[in-house]
């Protein structure tokens, strides 16, 4: 973790924007290993760590808002994609506007710890969610995302070589699960967007079976 923290130290806030930024974007970029070390940083005087959340929460904001961007410019596109999309927005018509804020909150502090979590603003775009409401609700969870590894850094920062691993261990476990699922929706989508057709009778046995019917007339 040396090289973590002395990164950290010389380029400060602003790089945590871009590994915020990175991961919620979808690329392979891990964010929790230096929301860790910024923690740790400041449980021993040597970074804010208020700026770190912060610094970390709006890189993420800036992700998600680009995904939602093009959820909403898009959306024709990213129903093709996920049909499921128009039972989610009928069941949403029918909620409250607390109930649906609620929903919108927990999947997105989900998606925030989970890989491909960028589908989650995808799908509020898509939906038609208000812009206001999207961009409140999701600087809530930014911020809870990233003050979660944060205060976890701060809090073990004389264990934070075995905080790392557990966590690249849980990551590992969780990309799994995520590719099992992808893999049974892909499925899933397959077969009923492709039913299995019923064979048609080959030409020679209809012809036959129509000279049959003639003879026996």
């Amino acid at each position: 973790m040396n090289h973590i923290t002395q990164f950290l130290i010389s380029y400060g806030g602003m790089f945590l924007f871009l590994v915020g930024f990175a991961e919620q974007s979808g690329l392979p970029f891990p964010g929790a290993p230096w929301l860790l070390a910024a923690g740790a940083l400041a449980a021993s005087g040597r970074f804010s760590l208020i700026a770190a959340v912060c610094w970390a929460a709006a890189g993420c904001l800036a992700a998600d808002a680009i995904w939602f961007h093009l959820g909403h410019r898009g959306k024709s596109r990213v129903f093709r994609v996920f049909p499921h999309l128009h039972a989610v927005r009928s069941r949403l018509q029918q909620t409250t506007l607390t109930g649906s804020i609620l929903h919108g909150a927990r999947m997105l502090t989900a998606a925030k710890f989970l890989p491909f979590g960028s589908v989650v603003p995808l799908h509020a775009g898509a939906l038609e969610v208000g812009s206001l409401r999207f961009l409140l609700v999701d600087a809530f969870t930014s911020v809870f995302y990233a003050a979660a590894y944060a205060f976890l850094g701060f809090v073990f920062h004389k264990q934070l070589g075995q905080v790392v691993a557990f966590l690249r261990k849980l990551g590992a476990v969780s990309s799994l699960l995520i590719v099992v699922l992808a893999g049974t929706y892909v499925v899933h989508w397959f077969f009923k967007h492709h039913p299995k057709r019923e064979a048609r009778p080959e030409p020679e046995k209809s012809k036959a079976e129509g000279t049959i019917c003639v003879t026996c007339s």
